[in-house]
């Protein structure tokens, strides 16, 4: 199963951890590394999502994001012609940012699921038909070890 996780995802680790929410979906993120790992998932990445972490402020934060980041992602896919005139269709329709739009439209291309912690992404993207899944990591994790 190939996944793409946005910048918040990979954010997530290092947030405030006294916040019950940020502490769940820390561990969901840390869990579905683990499932990178054992191999039962593949983790998209893109050009849009170096851009957007290479704009963290923390230095530290975002040397150690990025190192994460090139030590999951399988595939590193690039916003082409198609990717950006889909962006624009969802931006109208959802309302979604620029970055939003763009990992939405690539995910959309080259994943099966897409997960953020970001709850109004995951609310706007269901104003819209897209062909990939988009979740929480909580509900991620939820559904991919009901069977366990």
């Amino acid at each position: 199963m190939k996944i793409y996780m946005d910048t918040c995802c990979y954010n997530r680790l290092f947030d405030d951890r006294s916040n019950i929410k940020n502490y769940l979906e820390r561990e969901a993120v840390l869990l579905v590394l683990e499932l990178i790992y054992e191999g039962q998932v593949e983790i998209i990445g893109s050009d849009v999502l170096v851009k957007e972490m290479l704009a963290i402020k923390d230095v530290m934060k975002r040397k150690r994001i990025h190192a994460i980041y090139r030590n999951c992602v399988l595939e590193n896919v690039f916003a082409d012609s198609e990717v950006i005139r889909r962006a624009k269709e969802i931006s109208k329709i959802a309302g979604t940012t620029s970055f939003d739009s763009l990992h939405l439209a690539i995910s959309e291309k080259n994943a099966e699921v897409f997960l953020s912690t970001d709850i109004k992404l995951v609310k706007a993207s269901k104003r819209i038909d897209l062909a990939v899944k988009v979740m929480n990591p909580i509900e991620f994790i939820m559904e991919v070890t009901e069977n366990e």
